[in-house]
């Protein structure tokens, strides 16, 4: 379509002053980016609070064989009555760690939703069965020098996030024996110092390992058993477990129906429906990358809780993390909106003021507001199908008035329906989004060059009157 020198001219400073008000459009949508991490720091500190009242994200490490060696160092020293040499003998204490040889652990959890103001929380208690053989390995070589193993004081150690999270008293069982064993909560690591690992839901140091132990009577040396332990657990968010055995093997019933997998290890098998699912993981020793003894103070444990793996209740109505993928290409979007205007003006004689840029793009500013309240209260496609809805019938109202066109309203409906559709999918689709982009960014720039590939933009184009 031809264009006069004064209609090119206008539309060349247009697209500038368009281009202007999207980098402008920036500066609201920063602070509705900002507005969104206030909302998803306030819905983690609630998670935070509920959940620490029923235990928090859990990990629970062990069975492990606990053997105090008992070392008597000669020293010499020498004695001024006598006037010789005597020798004394310093006493000091190691403990042996040895983890389970076979370890089978059953989970049932059952799950609620906690609700605090605007905000749930995923809760659960778990019935955590454990079954087992502890057969010693030759401990020799990992005794110290002028040490012995003190078998009659062996102790049984479970440790877990927080003791306040268990529901019933833990009963373990030895085969052969008619008494449950009787646990303290003390295990000996309580003064051990060690850093926060990134990803693991435990804060401290000592607290990591704090847990219960029993003393283990009648073990003789060298001697083998086996055993079966049953606990009852609540907590929020997480259910974490160490590879504690030599041979691992952990099978998770839950009534939750959105588990998400997280730790060291996914699970080998799992089957996911309406009604909750199903998961097993087997650990073997070396995939474990820990030995299956070792000498306290000269390990570090926390390369035992690099070996935690489990299950989160993942929240699917949690939208927070969706609105701010969404935010991250709402420039993009809102840049792309602009230039349709553009294309509709340059592809025909109607104009739009630079004001009318301006609210337009700001209604799209406010979707992403919309967005963020309604996804606190709807599920994300509820959410995102009333913000994206409501934002599109206006702005198709305002293009066709503007233009005075119902037709360019109706086409204005269609785009926006696309763009905002588009839009969805790349909050869906994260691991294809940076692609989908990136195609529909060259598409754009290719519909405008082919549009405006007539445009005279200087205006040079206009013949002259004969002389």
């Amino acid at each position: 379509m031809a264009h006069t020198p004064m209609q090119a001219r206008s539309l060349g400073l247009k697209i500038l002053a368009v281009g202007l008000i999207v980098v402008l459009l920036a500066i609201p949508l920063m602070f509705v980016n900002l507005l969104s991490w206030e909302r998803t720091g306030r819905a983690d500190t609630v998670r935070t609070e509920v959940g620490s009242t029923y235990g928090g994200s859990q990990i629970i490490r062990g069975p492990y064989l606990l053997l105090p060696v008992r070392v008597e160092t000669p020293v010499e020293t020498w004695d001024r009555e006598a006037e010789a040499n005597r020798i004394e003998y310093r006493h000091s204490e190691e403990m042996l760690v040895v983890s389970a040889s076979q370890l089978v652990i059953d989970i049932n959890q059952q799950s609620e939703r906690r609700r605090r103001a605007i905000y749930d929380v995923p809760v659960f208690n778990a019935d955590v069965g454990f079954r087992g053989r502890f057969a010693p390995p030759v401990l020799e070589p990992l005794v110290p020098e002028y040490g012995s193993i003190e078998w009659n004081r062996a102790r049984i150690l479970f440790a877990v996030s927080d003791l306040r999270a268990i529901g019933e008293d833990l009963v373990f069982q030895v085969a052969g024996q008619d008494t449950p064993l009787s646990f303290e909560p003390r295990t000996g690591f309580d003064r051990h110092q060690s850093p926060s690992i990134p990803g693991l839901p435990d804060s401290g140091d000592a607290a990591r390992w704090r847990g219960v132990a029993a003393p283990l009577p009648g073990l003789e040396s060298g001697g083998a058993f086996d055993f079966t332990a049953r606990l009852r657990l609540s907590g929020a968010d997480r259910l974490l477990l160490s590879a504690s055995g030599r041979e691992t093997q952990l099978s998770v019933q839950s009534d939750w129906p959105h588990p998400s997998f997280v730790g060291a290890y996914l699970p080998e098998e799992h089957d996911i429906s309406d009604a909750g699912f199903r998961a097993r993981w087997q650990i073997p020793y070396l995939a474990r990358g820990v030995p299956g003894a070792w000498l306290q103070g000269q390990f570090d444990i926390r390369d035992i809780d690099r070996t935690a793996f489990g299950v989160r209740l993942f929240s699917p109505t949690d939208g927070y993390t969706n609105v701010s993928r969404s935010l991250k290409y709402a420039i993009f979007f809102i840049g792309f909106l602009m230039l349709m205007f553009f294309l509709i003006e340059a592809a025909s004689k109607d104009r739009i003021h630079v004001a009318q840029y301006i609210l337009i793009g700001l209604a799209q500013v406010v979707f992403y507001l919309l967005l963020l309240a309604f996804t606190e209260h709807l599920p994300t496609f509820a959410a995102y199908a009333a913000a994206s809805t409501a934002t599109i019938l206006v702005t198709a109202f305002y293009a066709a008035a503007a233009f005075g066109s119902r037709s360019k309203g109706l086409a204005t409906f269609a785009v926006l329906a696309v763009i905002y559709s588009l839009q969805y999918a790349l909050v869906l689709l994260e691991d294809y989004a940076f692609l989908i982009g990136s195609v529909f960014a060259f598409l754009a720039v290719a519909l405008t060059m082919y549009v405006t590939r007539g445009l005279d933009w200087y205006g040079l184009s206009e013949k002259k009157p004969a002389g």
